[in-house]
C-alpha cells in the first residue's frame, strides 16, 4: 500500500488500440480490479480516445502509438495540452521503440512492450502512475487547503442572501447594496441571469474522496470562476449546495446575456484542465431587476425555475454541457459542441411503452446480446421520448426493487445506485448492471455442479491458488484452452464471469477467516489473495452490505464465539 495520505481507491483507466484483441486483454485477461485498477473505455484511435477523455475524466490512458486518424503521439501531446493531470503509458512494438520515445519526450510515463510485456510490468508501470496521481492530489489538496484557511464565514452569507432575495425578505436597494458590499460582491444591475455549475457524478466522487477533499475542490472552482469572471462579466458565486456552485451574473442590458456563453464555455474547459472531475452548467433567462422590491421575488423565482427545467436538457446530453435558457424561443439550447437546440417541453414528456424486461432476459446468455438489448429496447426509445428524469428513475426504482425484493443487499444496493443516475448513460449503466444481476441471481451458489471438466478442473485450481493472483491468461493455459473461449464456457457454465467468481470465492472464504478465527481484518485480507486492506473492506461491503467488523461482530455472536 501506498505510504501517501492521498490513497485512492480505484484508478480509472482507458484503453486505446485499433486492434480490439489488445484492448479484450486489457479488460480480461489481467485482474487490474484486485488492484484497484478500472478499465472505463475503450477507443480505436486518437480522436475517439480525447473525446472518452474529455467525457469520463480518467486517471491513466494506455495507449498504441500507429493507428489511424490521431496517432498515439498526436493524442499524448493533446493530452499534455488540454488534460495535462492524465498519465499517458505507451504501447510499443519493437519498430515503434523511436515513436514510443519521443512519446516519452512529449510527456507519457513510459512504454509496454505489446508482444513481450507481461501482467507484472504492467502492474509496476500503473503502480508507478497510481504513486504520481497520488502525489499530485495531495500536492493540490495541500495548496487548497492553504488558501481555503484565508477564508471566512463568506459563502454561508451569502448563500443566505439570494435566499433572502427569493423570499421577499431584502427590503430595499440601498439595504441589498450594503448587504453585497459586505460580502464582498459587485452591486446588482438592472439585468440578471442565474447560473447553476455542478459537480458531474457527485455521487460516485463522495465514495473516491473525502467529503473535506470534495469541499477543497468546491473552493477551487469557486475562485476559478471568480477570476475568470473579472475578466468577463460582474458575477456573484455563491456555494449553492454539496454538489453546486451559484452564479448571479449581473448585465446592464438583455442584450448582454450572450456575453455569458463564453465564461461558461471557459468554465467548462478550466475544469475539464485543473480538476478531477468534470462539471455541467445551467443558465437561466435574463430576467429584470426591478426598481421596487416587491418584483425581486418573482424574479428569482422564475430564474431559478428556469434552471429546474434545464435539468431534463442536461440529462439527456450528458455530462460536461453548457445549457442556456433562450428566453426568446422558449428553448434550451445546449452549447456542448455538436448540440442542436432541444425543446423546453421535453421536460415534460411522459414514459414511452418500454417492453417487459424480464420477457427479453428469458433465454439470452450472451453479454454482448444483453448491452445491445439495454441500449436497443430501452435506451433508445428513451432518448426519442426524453421523458421528465424523475420518472425514468422511478421507473427504475421500481423495477429494481421488485427484482430484488428477496435480496435485502442487492435490493439496498441497487436502490442506492439510483441517487448516482445523473445521466441517460448512467441509466444505461444501472439498467445494465440490473439485467446482469437478475440474468444470474439464481445461479450465484458456489456448489453449483458443473457439466465441462474443463471447468471444473478451473474451479479446483481456484480453490487450490486463490490467494495468488489469478487471471484469465492463466487459468486458459492450466485447462489448455483459449482465454476468449475460456471466458465464454465459464460464464455459460456458472451464470458469472472469471474474474466475479474468484472476487466471491475470496470473500467467501474471509467470511469463514471471521467467524472462526481471530485474526485481524487486514491479515485475513492477505490471507485471501487481497493485499490491499482498504479494496477488500470495500468489495466486502459492497458483496456481503456490511463491514468486515460488523459481519464478525454480528456472526460471532449468533455462533456463541466473540
Amino acid at each position: 500500500m501506498s505510504n501517501n495520505p492521498v490513497v485512492l481507491d480505484k484508478i480509472r483507466c482507458i484503453v486505446v488500440d485499433d486492434e480490439a484483441l489488445i484492448r479484450e486483454r486489457f479488460r480480461y485477461a489481467f485482474p487490474l480490479e484486485e488492484h484497484g485498477f478500472e478499465i472505463i473505455g475503450e477507443a480505436e484511435d486518437g480522436e475517439e480516445a480525447l473525446e472518452l477523455c474529455r467525457q469520463l475524466s480518467p486517471d491513466i490512458v494506455i495507449t498504441d502509438v500507429v493507428m489511424p486518424g490521431m496517432n498515439g503521439l498526436e493524442l499524448t501531446g493533446q493530452l499534455k495540452q488540454l488534460l495535462p493531470r492524465i498519465k499517458v503509458i505507451i504501447l510499443s512494438s519493437f519498430q515503434e521503440f523511436e515513436f514510443a520515445r519521443k512519446a516519452v519526450a512529449l510527456g507519457a510515463l513510459g512504454y509496454l512492450l505489446k508482444v513481450t510485456s507481461g501482467y507484472q510490468e504492467l502492474l509496476e508501470i500503473l503502480d508507478q502512475a497510481r504513486s504520481e496521481i497520488e502525489a499530485d492530489r495531495e500536492r493540490m489538496l495541500l495548496s487548497i487547503e492553504e488558501r481555503k484557511q484565508l477564508q471566512d464565514s463568506q459563502p454561508l452569507l451569502r448563500k443566505q442572501l439570494i435566499l433572502d432575495i427569493r423570499s421577499g425578505m431584502a427590503h430595499s436597494p440601498a439595504r441589498l447594496g450594503a448587504a453585497c458590499d459586505f460580502v464582498n460582491w459587485h452591486r446588482p444591475g438592472p439585468v440578471f441571469t442565474l447560473g447553476l455549475v455542478s459537480i458531474d457524478r457527485y455521487s460516485s466522487l463522495s465514495q473516491t474522496f473525502h467529503s473535506k477533499d470534495l469541499a477543497l475542490f468546491k473552493y477551487v472552482m469557486m475562485r476559478m470562476i471568480e477570476e475568470l469572471a473579472e475578466t468577463s462579466l460582474p458575477c456573484n458565486v455563491f456555494d449553492w449546495d454539496e454538489q453546486s456552485i451559484g452564479l448571479w451574473i449581473l448585465l446592464q442590458d438583455p442584450g448582454d446575456a450572450a456575453q455569458v456563453s463564453p465564461l461558461c464555455e471557459s468554465i467548462l474547459h478550466h475544469a475539464r484542465k485543473y480538476l478531477p472531475f468534470t462539471v455541467s452548467v445551467r443558465v437561466s433567462r435574463a430576467h429584470r431587476m426591478e426598481a421596487s422590491p416587491e418584483g425581486w421575488p418573482s424574479a428569482f423565482g422564475s430564474a431559478f425555475g428556469d434552471l429546474e427545467e434545464l435539468k431534463a436538457a442536461l440529462f439527456y446530453e450528458g455530462h460536461g454541457s453548457y445549457h442556456a435558457y433562450n428566453a426568446v424561443h422558449g428553448t434550451v439550447q445546449g452549447k456542448e459542441p455538436g448540440t442542436a437546440l432541444v425543446a423546453a417541453a421535453a421536460s415534460r414528456h411522459s414514459m414511452p411503452e418500454l417492453p417487459d424486461p424480464a420477457e427479453r432476459l428469458a433465454g439470452l446468455s450472451d453479454p454482448a446480446g444483453l448491452q445491445r438489448l439495454v441500449h436497443d429496447d430501452y435506451i433508445r426509445p428513451l432518448v426519442s421520448a426524453k421523458p421528465e428524469p424523475e420518472r425514468l428513475l422511478h421507473w427504475m426504482e421500481e423495477l429494481a426493487g421488485r427484482w430484488t425484493a428477496a435480496d435485502s443487499h442487492s435490493r439496498s444496493r441497487f436502490l442506492a445506485g439510483i441517487g448516482g443516475v445523473e445521466t441517460i448513460h448512467d441509466a444505461e449503466e444501472f439498467l445494465l448492471s440490473l439485467f446482469l444481476w437478475k440474468q444470474s441471481a439464481s445461479r450465484l451458489a458456489f456448489d453449483q455442479p458443473v457439466q465441462r471438466a474443463e471447468i471444473q478442473k478451473a474451479l479446483d485450481y481456484v480453490a487450490r491458488h486463490y490467494r495468488e493472483p489469478l487471471s484469465v491468461a492463466d487459468i486458459s493455459d492450466y485447462t489448455a484452452i483459449s482465454p476468449n473461449y475460456f471466458s465464454h464456457l465459464f460464464k455459460a457454465q456458472t451464470g458469472i464471469n472469471f474474474s466475479d467468481y474468484v472476487t466471491r470465492y475470496r470473500i467467501e472464504r474471509s467470511k469463514q477467516y471471521l467467524r472462526e478465527t481471530e485474526m485481524q481484518v487486514g491479515e485475513i485480507a492477505e490471507q485471501i489473495g487481497i493485499p490491499d486492506y482498504k479494496y477488500f473492506a470495500r468489495i466486502f461491503r459492497r458483496l456481503v452490505g456490511k463491514t468486515p467488523s460488523q459481519y464478525r461482530e454480528e456472526e460471532g455472536g449468533r455462533s456463541g464465539r466473540k
